[in-house]
């Protein structure tokens, strides 16, 4: 897909400096081509000779625009404000210039995606979709999701981390994250809405994680609201964020059951990373479990070939026989005595035995064998 054109005008040198580095160095060199002026005048020139839609970054300090600036088809106008909260000023969205950049460009996409006619902007990656499930609460889902996320990143791999839980660890999520608004709760009103609204708005609503390194929705979170998603709610949710076109990899963090938001994602999970404490109960509800999901015959049938059954917890030995279990166990996570009680998250961020186990899990050799082939072409 060839890149959108962004103009910038203002009068600040040091935020155009700052905002062309940005662009160049980061991500966002792929997406757009950068032209930056200091000068009204010659900016509003070199948008009336524009023979192609760009959006137009303009301060709000130089509006109005002359007419002339409008005859050209442009694909968006957003005004930059130095205020540190600004409201929307008719048809024109204010950004202000003082955020991380990152977030600045998200919203910018977002707007852009929203209420343009043209083509949206989307990234050019395939998305595997993988889940984190297991017959029991209480496995470390959450640990191994966040993990695993970080590991996939290292890799070079944009991911998503999703939480599908009930009631989910909110302390692994930012902490002024807890002050925002529920931005699960915000997405899914726009998949219901509009399927094509709840892809620009992902931009919008997303977070990068900054102990961890992934994106993921931030705020707090309404169990009711979770719990009353359907499977099209769910399914609209991930096809959104697969065709935003923006990660390779999609971690679904999931409950230990099986609702309709649960069943959907195991359908739509290109792996389902099962795991397994080795105890008879886990062994004898996970072998109950697989059969039903893998044997039913109303079209929520998830296929065999996609899970990896991974035992977690691990002492260095099995109390029950591997020919026991249901299936053949691809990995093994080490049991961690000192996570055992914690009094905060932070202990369980550093990389080290886990992490390194979480690596040397088979998806993690797929991912690296689909980076040296990205890496070939």
């Amino acid at each position: 897909m060839s890149k959108m054109k962004l103009v910038v005008i203002d009068n600040d040198s040091y935020f155009i400096d700052m905002f062309s580095a940005y662009i160049r160095t980061s991500e966002y060199g792929q997406t757009f081509t950068l032209t930056a002026f200091s000068s009204r005048e010659h900016g509003i020139a070199f948008i009336e000779s524009l023979a192609e839609p760009c959006i137009l970054l303009v301060h709000e300090a130089w509006m109005p625009l002359p007419d002339k600036a409008f005859m050209q088809q442009l694909g968006c106008l957003i005004l930059l404000s130095d205020a540190g909260a600004s409201l929307d000023i008719l048809e024109y969205p204010v950004l202000c210039k003082y955020q991380p950049l990152n977030q600045l460009l998200s919203h910018l996409i977002s707007h852009y995606n929203e209420y343009s006619s043209s083509r949206m902007i989307k990234g050019n990656r395939s998305t595997e979709v993988i889940s984190v499930y297991s017959a029991v609460g209480g496995t470390g889902k959450t640990l191994t999701s966040v993990h695993l996320a970080r590991e996939l990143g290292l890799l070079g791999r944009k991911v998503f981390y999703l939480n599908l839980e009930q009631l989910p660890s909110v302390s692994w999520m930012e902490p002024s994250g807890a002050l925002e608004e529920n931005h699960l709760a915000r997405i899914l009103y726009f998949g219901k809405k509009d399927p094509k609204l709840q892809i620009a708005r992902i931009e919008r609503y997303k977070r990068k994680h900054t102990a961890m390194g992934f994106d993921y929705f931030p705020g707090g979170f309404e169990p009711a609201e979770v719990m009353d998603m359907t499977m099209q709610d769910t399914e609209t949710l991930i096809q959104s964020l697969v065709q935003s076109g923006v990660y390779d990899c999609v971690i679904a963090d999931l409950d230990s059951c099986l609702y309709p938001r649960i069943r959907s994602c195991l359908q739509q999970s290109d792996l389902v990373l099962w795991l397994a404490a080795d105890d008879r109960v886990q062994l004898e509800k996970t072998r109950m479990l697989l059969k039903l999901l893998t044997t039913q015959d109303d079209g929520n049938r998830v296929d065999t070939a996609q899970i990896k059954l991974v035992v977690n917890r691990f002492s260095g030995s099995l109390t029950n026989p591997d020919t026991e279990w249901p299936l053949p166990i691809a990995g093994y996570l080490p049991y961690m005595p000192e996570w055992k009680s914690y009094p905060s998250v932070e202990k369980l961020q550093p990389r080290g035995v886990f992490s390194e186990s979480i690596a040397a899990l088979p998806l993690i050799h797929h991912e690296i064998a689909k980076e040296k082939a990205y890496g070939a072409r």
